[in-house]
């Protein structure tokens, strides 16, 4: 088992262990179904985050996961048990990523007779003040678009320190690398992210989006992120060049004025014959998480 999954297996024992002894406290009007179902949820969603997609993108989807899995143990509590709440914020992490505004998700209790439709219903961009980590190589810059998608390369492209076809080269990576870029800079470059941290820059003509259009090509494109799984020493077997990088080296973090994607989603969850609706928004963050806001 990996150190993402016993993360949130981890997580998850020790939220079920703390709302079981606090059901058994002095004050059990805090042990209610629906304020357990928030830890519960919160720590099924990291869970279920750290099974979806490879990769920093991993990192990612587990606190996605774990937000909306609280999100959905405090909206729902009373309603879903542990296993039907974690199954919906998994999909509403698939709602999130791919569809459309107006485009219904439904989903239905494999055990139970809950369902739920989730759909997005507004898009916006907004500016908002993210954290970033690059390596220490790397120079920082001021303002970026948030991306956060497998990304793989068109052609043979030089990693640059900074967003400039002048400055030092640090890496190379041949035709056809994956990886996941991180964001977009404001003179066409691409944040070339390794593990949730920027390594360098590409020039954007030479790379291009994964397109996921399918599970079966989602599933791929998720896995498909060789820098993330590699070290100096395999990547330079396979014809990447991370040799001036010092992969080891701390990351520095930095806040970056960000165009970042935000979402309101709408949910309609029936069960034992009652229908119930809520809605919440959901703002991209510079990890890839969707952060509920």
């Amino acid at each position: 088992m990996g150190l993402t999954k016993k993360t949130g297996a981890f997580l998850l024992t020790t939220s079920i262990a703390f709302s079981a002894g606090c059901a058994n406290t002095a004050n059990p009007e805090w042990a209610t179904k629906e304020n357990i179902g928030t830890v519960l949820g919160t720590a099924a969603g990291v869970l279920i985050g750290s099974q979806i997609g490879g990769g920093s993108g991993r990192t990612a989807a587990m606190i996605a996961g774990a937000l909306a899995g609280g999100y959905l143990g405090k909206a729902f509590g009373a309603q879903l048990d542990e296993r039907d709440r974690q199954a919906l914020a998994e999909q509403t992490q698939r709602a999130l990523q791919n569809a459309e505004d107006g485009q219904s998700t439904q989903w239905s209790s494999t055990h139970s007779d809950a369902k739920a439709t989730i759909t997005p219903i507004k898009t916006e961009t907004v500016t908002r003040q993210v954290a970033v980590k690059r390596a220490p190589s790397v120079q920082p810059v001021a303002n970026m678009t948030l991306i956060n998608q497998p990304y793989r390369t068109l052609k043979s492209a030089n990693v640059r320190s900074a967003p400039d076809l002048n400055a030092e080269k640090v890496g190379g990576l041949p035709t056809g690398t994956t990886f996941t870029a991180i964001g977009l800079t404001d003179n066409d470059w691409i944040m070339v992210g390794r593990r949730g941290v920027t390594i360098g820059y590409v020039y954007a003509p030479l790379v291009a989006k994964i397109e996921q259009q399918t599970t079966q090509q989602t599933a791929a494109a998720d896995t498909a992120t060789d820098l993330d799984s590699l070290d100096a020493a395999s990547a330079s077997s396979q014809g990447i060049d991370l040799d001036a990088i010092d992969l080891d080296a701390a990351p520095v973090e930095q806040t970056v004025a960000a165009q970042a994607t935000c979402r309101t989603i709408s949910y309609d969850v029936t069960t034992q014959g009652s229908s119930e609706q809520q809605t919440a928004k959901a703002c991209q963050a510079a990890d890839g998480a969707w952060e509920l806001i």
